[in-house]
């Protein structure tokens, strides 16, 4: 099926915004207060985004897993702002009306005056509803600074990939009940610096149901359980491009094979020169 096709068929059908308009954090606290379970996607293209935006996620993540998935790194630290920015500039394209949220790169929120700064980049130069920045108790002054700055902060809390060298590895956290009792303190601590919604990763769904019941943001999750108010996964691991994903990740699709068997399609039509034909030709025109 067409993008064209799919936003023809889809193209009213997001459960956040009902009639087809803006998606906006007050829809998503309705469909919170409604306990309606929220769909959300890691994009980092256009054509991707409006494939996206027609089939029902509401929220958009330009990750900085863009780093690994599009450029091959070995780490999230890689990301760039100004790569970031020419990538959510892209998605926000693709998809106007869905609630897009650009991921604050590595380093690019060490002091508040850096974070205020790069947060303006993104709402400005990229249009984000936005941004998302991996967050511990030391990170309450920086959250606050943007909240202050007109910047809405989603806290990234839980398994932080930008810090995973501090956090001893990628290893889920609230393995036991003070590191819990920490996290839940964390997310109380980040909303009343201004957070307007959390996003908990690898931790325990017993961890979770404790922040959604502390809190009054929403609380997304990725791999943190059925309790969180809807939740995350890296596209690329979702479709069967990565070779080894989280124990969380559910394969929904095998887009690789797809690729490789229209790939392997035009390398035979051009081998057994099948292709190009007259029908994809230009014609001259006769003196």
């Amino acid at each position: 099926m067409s993008v064209e096709s799919v936003d023809r068929k889809l193209a009213t059908a997001n459960p956040a915004s009902g009639t087809g308009s803006k998606i906006t954090l007050n829809s998503l606290k309705t469909m919170r207060q409604e306990n309606r379970p929220i769909a959300m996607l890691t994009c980092y293209d256009f054509p991707t985004a409006k494939i996206l935006a027609a089939c029902g996620v509401s929220i958009l993540l330009v990750g900085d897993s863009a780093a690994t998935t599009v450029l091959g790194e070995n780490s999230t630290i890689h990301a760039t702002m100004d790569f970031m920015i020419l990538l959510t500039r892209a998605v926000r394209r693709g998809a106007p009306d869905v609630f897009v949220m650009g991921d604050m790169p590595f380093g690019s929120y060490a002091t508040e005056e850096a974070a205020v700064a790069n947060g303006k980049r993104f709402m400005a130069e990229a249009g984000v509803d936005c941004v998302k920045l991996e967050c511990d108790l030391r990170h309450e002054s920086i959250v606050r600074a943007m909240s202050m700055a007109g910047i809405p902060v989603c806290a990234h809390l839980g398994l932080l990939p930008q810090r995973a060298v501090q956090q001893g590895g990628y290893r889920y956290q609230g393995r036991t009940e003070q590191e819990s009792d920490r996290l839940v303190r964390e997310s109380a601590a980040m909303v009343e610096a201004g957070a307007q919604m959390l996003l908990l990763e690898a931790v325990p769904d017993r961890v979770s149901r404790r922040i959604v019941e502390t809190v009054p943001c929403l609380v997304m999750g990725c791999g943190a359980g059925p309790s969180c108010h809807g939740h995350v996964l890296v596209l690329h691991d979702m479709l069967g491009y990565s070779e080894t994903v989280p124990r969380f990740v559910e394969r929904f699709g095998t887009v690789p094979a797809a690729v490789a068997e229209a790939a392997r399609a035009y390398v035979r039509a051009v081998e057994l020169r099948e292709y190009p034909q007259a029908r994809h030709g230009y014609g001259v025109k006769e003196s």
